[in-house]
Parts: C-alpha cells; structure tokens; sequence
C-alpha cells in the first residue's frame, strides 16, 4: 500500500493472505468478524510501516513535538476512518463487493470506543486528526476505560444506563506497549531527608503502587506521511494475587487489592456525587498525568539527556483542567528524580505546558478539596501548596490587592482551584471561540487576565471535515468533488468555489435531493435501531448534544408544547410538518436533565395518540447517542438547534457538523454560532434572544419568571399543559423550575428567550417554504465553513502556542 496504488486484485490477496494465516480459511468461508479482523490487520500493518518512516524522520528533523492531554478521546469507529484516508476504502469495498461481501456490514461489528462522551472527547479526536494529516508530531494521552460512559435506554421514558462494553471489537487497534509501564503511587505518607550531597530527598510509606500500562493505538492522517499516536493508559496492580489470603478461604479479599486498583482506568466519569466517587475520579486525573508526565521525561531523557532541553524538544498541552494535576507532578518528576532546583523546575514546567479553557459556567471550573488531595496524593499537595505560596508572594511585591490575591490564588477556603493553578503555570491559555475568550479575559479571569497580560489568546474550535463531510456524507462529497475537483478533502479553503454555483437551480436541486436521501437512510437507520418511524418528508429539526440545563433543551420542549397547543385547538392549520429530534445523554446522576428526558419522551407518546396533530408534529429521542449516531444524522439535520443562553456556552462543535451538512441553525449570539453567523453571513442562521451583555443586565435587575408569565399568554398556556401533564404525568415540578419561588427561577431563563424564539422559529418556517431559497442558503453555508476545519484551529495551535513545525 506504501509503495503503489492497490489494485482490487491486491486487495483480494492481502485479505486471503491474512484469512490464511490467522485462521488457516479462504476468503469464502470466512465470516464477517473474520473479514473485519483481516481488514484491520492490514490497516494496521500499513499504520506500521508510515509510524516507523515518520519517526525516523522525526529524529532526523529533531523538531518539537506536542503531547496532548486529555480526559476523552471520542474517536467513534476506526475501520472506515483508517482506510479512508489511507486512500484505500474504496478499493477494498469494492474487492469485497466482487466476492459478494458488503464492507458496511463489517463496519457494523466495530463499537465505538468508550473513550468519550461529548464535544471535549470529539474536540481532542478532530485534533489529532489534523495533526496526523498536516504531518505535524503528537502523542495524545488517555485512560484506556474498561467501559465507556454507559448505553442509553429508555425505560417508560426514563433514562437507565447499561454498560458499555467496547473492548472487544476495540482491542484490534491498541499495540500493548509493556516496555513503557510506569508507577504511580497514592495514599501512605512521605518524609523529607538530606542526602550527602545537599540534595532533598523524599521517602514514601505506606503508599498503594499502581502500574500504569500503555496500549497505543495508531490515528491516520488523510494523504500524509504521519501516523499520530493515542496513548491509552491502563491500571494494573503489581500484586494480583494475595496466596495467603485465599489460601486461608479469604477469597474476596485475595483479589480486593487488585480489584481497588483496577477501579481506576474500570469506567469513565464514575458518579463523583459521594466521597468515594470523588476520590476514584481525582485518581484517575492523577493517574494519567503522572503516567504521561513520566513517559514523556524519559523519553526526553533517552534521546536528548539534558531536560532543560524539554521546552525546547516537548509541548505538554491540557485540554481542560482534568489534565492540571500533571503541573505539580512535572514538577516533582524533575525535582525529586532529576535534582532540580525549585526554580529551575518551574522554568522548565511554565516553558513546557499550555491549557485550553473549556467553559464559561462558574459551577464547572475544577476545583478539589484540600484534605482530599492531602490524604490521596501528600507529595503533589506539598508542590501545590508551594505553588500558591511564592505565587501569593509574588503577587503582593507587584503590588496586587490581597483581595485580588485570593480570587487568583490556587488555594482558598480549603479549596484547590485548578484553573488558577492552570492559567499561573502555563505560557499560553485559550477559549475556544472569541466570545468564550472574550469572557474568560474579561469577567470569569478578569484578575488573571490583567495579572497575566500577555498570556490569554483564542483559538475558535474546528471540526475535522473529512469525517464529518466526506465519509459522513459522501453523496454531498460526491457532488462537491465533481464541482470543485477533491482538493477540499485536504485543503478545506477550497470549499469557497462553492460559491460560483449558488445560483445554478439545477445545482441546488440536486444538494435538496442529496438532503432527502440522507434523511432517508437515517430514517431507515432509526427505525432498525429502535424501531421508531419517522417520516423524512418532514422537516428534520435537531437537537444534538449533552442533556444540561444551560443547553435548553427545555427551551425547545417549550416551543413544541406551544405548538402542540396550537394544533389541539385546529389540527387543520397551516403548520409544516416537522419532526422534533433529540439525542443525549445526561449524566447518570444528573436528576433534572433526567427529567427533561421523561418530559420529551412523555410528550411523544402524547402527541402519537392523534393520529392528525402527529402528521404535522412528532418528537423522537434518539436512543444512545454516539459518533456513529451523529455521522448518520447531521446529515439529514435540516435545522439544527443551538439555543444555550448567549455567554454560556463555550464554543460547540455540533454547530459546525451541521451547517457543514447543509443544515440551518436556530441560535442564540453564543459561543462560535456567533462567528458561523459572522463568516455565512447575517441571513445564514436565525438568531433570537439576548446577548451575553443582556442576560448580565437581566440577571443583575433580578430576573424574575413570573413577569413573563403573567404578561404572556403563550408562556401561560405552555406552562399550564405542563401542569397537566402529558401520557398521563404530570410536569409540575418543571413548572415550578421555571417560575420559581420568590422571584428566583431557571437560572438558563428560558422564558425571557421564549417570545423571540418563537419569533425566529417563524422566520426559519417562512425560509423553508421556498425551498430554493433555503437550498441555496445551505449551499452558500457549505462554501465557508472551511474556516471552521480543524485543519485552520491546529495550524493556529502549532504557529502560535505549540510553536510546532511539520516534519518533512
């Protein structure tokens, strides 16, 4: 594959060569798990092949690497992926075809890995992505989860949570990598001494030993010369059999240790709403930071020997503060195991590590209880609580207020804040979206940003177009290759020659087209997933993300409750049909997006038992949301929903999938919908509600619910259906969530955006009944969201943070 095009013929005798040798049968006996592993296989032999060259090159070109940390890499399937962009699907499929095999079913067998749960976990996929495409060098770093965050199932409405169990169809990829185990310790206690050269030593008793052990699985760039790496880190115990134990008939406790240990890499986001689920997710923050942190210095150490050389060779970036802890763990690395000085330590360290911010939310930023950190991880509180101490002395001889000094300090009130302790010891912090930086310099790390003058910049997210458009949507591909040739596949700048064909009828006829079979085969894809019919005659609008209150699905349930009400009293009116979709999860112990989710599910059932009102109006929750989901459905998406309240929302990502696909957003002034709208242009999306300034206002004359109640008729008919309920429950507490009591309501105010929502739902309905104009404004979208490639947000990373350069 390296060398030459493969033929179909190629392909055959690849597959039959390695039917043959694992498992001794011929390509026509062979099963399709059989088939699938064969594929796979080969994929990962030419994945081999191209790490082996490219790090050859990397050591000859001696350049900077980035390694990238984070808690999710949501990387959905692997199989299409893989060969896709190593050029060779279409090929291979169609070898298949010519033995009367479908490559569809084979990808079907393939779960998606339970790295990840949302937008974080897809950021981090897309990024590596790029960098793999783009030839620039990166190590991504992770916990290998025994199971994802859960499946979804629906129950009478309600959310259960079942195990994800992914490993099995997931363990072809990962290369178990035993020569690169490491230890990471916690608990006991520590005792300093001085050994005979001055030097400050540190003792550990009493401490659990945990091996970390490393599976790598190899990430292909689109026609490049790179393979990026993921890192998967697993927990192990050193004693996994206590003889004594079970010798006695202790047989629980013969395996407890190991079990304990085990707990750590066991699931994702374990529930953290009692002590030991805190204590188990601090653990696991320190367990992969500790683990990347000491795989990176010896290699480092290996091939260059000096570390005050790791700035120079090594970009440590924390996407998000879970990876935080790896700061003070550096620090001890070089301190305790290397003999650095304090200051020499922090000067490699604050050289080394950048962070990206990920949320505007005040209740989200990280932070851990001080006796915790103590009690679980004594030698990295100790650097901590030195962190915050020469950084308060620090501060207080530049002069700054001490008031200020304890809103910026890593400690206060018995609290670790890591986000300050992210922003003081990286070089560079970013948003991702102007007015997600904007915020963060502004008012949410305003003393940091006026501290740190220098040190704040942004870098709006992208998405990787390449899965998104071309593999998710290859009929659209198809027409886009034939139009403007397939160069855009790499260089997403090109979709702009799009533009030239926006006003050629037979053109935007055919992407409407393209849109209805795409809502077809979702349509088919559902109902043989969980049996539900939707009609792709109507009108797709979707909401698509993690179940939150900040995310308002509620706001759209409103909306439909209020066209549900309108429809009871004329099923005979005029309204376009249009079915109301949602997926998401919502986290296991979040019990109020748990009742958003009945109150949708509930909804739909009412709504089905008329058989008139359902032909205009449906709502369907999409069970078990996933990449795989999503590949099929931002496609079909006609509207797409993104509605947070303005200054919320860090940036979204899912509002790029979809305008990319052809679908037109619903929005608010947030996040990066603010420069889709910007850069499609101002008619390109239908925006309402307040802006990030006015829900200050708002919130500062003390919002009060009831005023829109008792002024709105349409808010009161909404809330008094929900009063009464839907499929025989009723939804008062929602009701009472959203007034509130004493004036004080739904902190996401969805009933101050209520009126201009439904405002902008009708300019979109009005939009949508010309269907040219509205296939023409989706193709116009299309031509310029190669801005929002994450090909463009990585070549900012690598030119002005990372300081990278691509290795040739």
């Amino acid at each position: 594959m390296s060398n030459k095009k493969i033929t179909e013929k190629d392909a055959v005798l690849q597959i039959n060569q390695q039917l043959q040798r694992y498992y001794n049968i011929s390509f026509e006996d062979a099963t399709d798990t059989q088939m699938f592993k064969a594929l796979a296989n080969i994929a990962m032999d030419e994945m081999f092949k191209k790490r082996q060259k490219f790090s050859a090159n990397c050591k000859k070109d001696d350049g900077k690497s980035v390694n990238y940390l984070c808690m999710e890499f949501l990387i959905g399937k692997t199989l299409r992926t893989t060969l896709f962009n190593l050029g060779v699907e279409s090929t291979f499929a169609n070898a298949l075809k010519s033995k009367g095999k479908d490559i569809n079913n084979l990808y079907k067998l393939e779960d998606d890995a339970g790295l990840g749960n949302g937008g974080l976990g897809r950021l981090a996929s897309c990024f590596l992505e790029s960098l793999a495409t783009l030839d620039y060098p990166v190590t991504g770093h992770c916990i290998r989860y025994d199971f994802g965050l859960f499946k979804q199932k629906f129950l009478e409405g309600n959310q259960t949570e079942l195990p994800d169990e992914w490993l099995q169809s997931g363990e072809v990829w990962q290369v178990p990598r035993d020569d690169k185990a490491v230890k990471v310790l916690f608990d006991g206690y520590i005792t300093e001494r001085t050994d005979e050269n001055g030097h400050i030593k540190i003792d550990y008793h009493d401490c659990t030993e945990v091996q970390a052990f490393p599976y790598d699985m190899m990430i292909t760039g689109y026609d490049s010369k790179n393979i990026a790496v993921l890192r998967l880190w697993s927990a192990r115990s050193f004693n996994t059999f206590d003889t004594k134990k079970f010798s006695q008939g202790e047989y629980t406790q013969a395996l407890a240790e190991k079990n304990q240990i085990e707990l750590i890499s066991k699931v994702l986001y374990p529930a953290d709403d009692h002590p030991g689920g805190k204590s188990l997710r601090l653990k696991q923050q320190y367990f992969l930071c500790s683990a990347a942190m000491q795989s990176i210095v010896s290699t480092h150490v290996r091939r260059y020997k000096n570390l005050k050389l790791l700035p120079k060779f090594i970009s440590v970036h924390l996407n998000d503060t879970h990876p935080v802890i790896c700061v003070p763990e550096l620090m001890r690395i070089l301190m305790d195991e290397y003999e650095f000085s304090w200051e020499d330590a922090w000067k490699v360290v604050t050289k080394t590590v950048s962070y990206t911010n990920h949320t505007i939310l005040k209740e989200s930023l990280e932070t851990w209880d001080e006796s915790l950190i103590q009690r679980i991880l004594p030698r990295i509180y100790v650097i901590i609580k030195e962190i915050d101490r020469r950084f308060r002395l620090e501060a207080a001889e530049n002069d700054v207020p001490e008031n200020i000094i304890n809103n910026m300090a890593i400690v206060n009130n018995r609290r670790i804040r890591m986000t300050n302790l992210a922003v003081i010891a990286s070089h560079t912090v970013n948003g991702v979206s102007k007015l997600h930086s904007n915020i963060l310099k502004d008012d949410l790390l305003a003393d940091m940003s006026n501290y740190y003058q220098n040190k704040f910049t942004n870098v709006t997210n992208g998405v990787t177009h390449r899965r998104w458009l071309c593999e998710g949507n290859p009929n659209l591909s198809a027409l886009i290759s034939k139009l403007i040739g397939k160069k855009f596949i790499k260089e997403a700048k090109e979709l702009e020659k799009l533009e030239e064909f926006i006003d050629d009828k037979k053109i935007i006829s055919q992407v409407e087209n393209i849109k209805y079979l795409n809502k077809v085969a979702f349509a088919k894809w559902l109902e043989e997933h969980q049996g539900v019919e939707i009609d792709p005659s109507t009108r797709f609008d979707v909401q698509a993300k993690r179940i939150h209150e900040y995310k308002r699905q509620l706001l759209n349930v409103l909306k439909i409750i209020y066209i549900y009400s309108e429809l009871k009293k004329n099923p005979d009116a005029d309204i376009t049909p249009q079915t109301f979709i949602f997926a998401g999860k919502a986290a296991a112990g979040y019990i109020r997006a748990k009742r958003f989710i009945k109150l949708i599910n509930q909804l739909a059932k009412d709504i089905e038992k008329d058989p008139k009102i359902s032909k205009k109006l449906k709502v369907v929750f999409a069970e078990n949301y996933s990449v795989t989901m999503a590949e099929k459905l931002m496609p079909a998406t006609d509207v797409s929903e993104q509605i947070s309240l303005a200054g919320q929302e860090a940036s979204g990502t899912g509002n790029m999938k979809a305008v990319l696909n052809g679908g037109l957003m619903i929005c608010t002034a947030d996040g990066a919908n603010i420069e889709i709208t910007e850069i499609c242009g101002k008619n390109s999306s239908f925006v309402f509600g307040m802006t990030s300034e006015e829900v200050d206002k708002v919130w500062d004359s003390h919002y009060d619910p009831t005023q829109y109640y008792n002024t709105n008729p349409k808010i009161k008919t909404v809330i008094e259906m929900l009063n009464k309920g839907f499929n025989g429950e009723s939804f008062e507490d929602i009701s009472k969530y959203l007034l509130g009591t004493a004036g004080i309501g739904d902190p996401y105010m969805c009933l101050a955006d209520f009126e201009s929502y439904l405002e902008a739902h009708e300019r979109m309905d009005a939009l949508y009944r010309k269907p040219l104009a509205w296939h023409k404004q989706c193709l116009k979208n299309i031509s310029r969201m190669g801005y929002f490639s994450s090909d463009r947000s990585i070549e900012e990373y690598a030119k002005n943070i990372w300081k990278l350069k691509k290795i040739k």
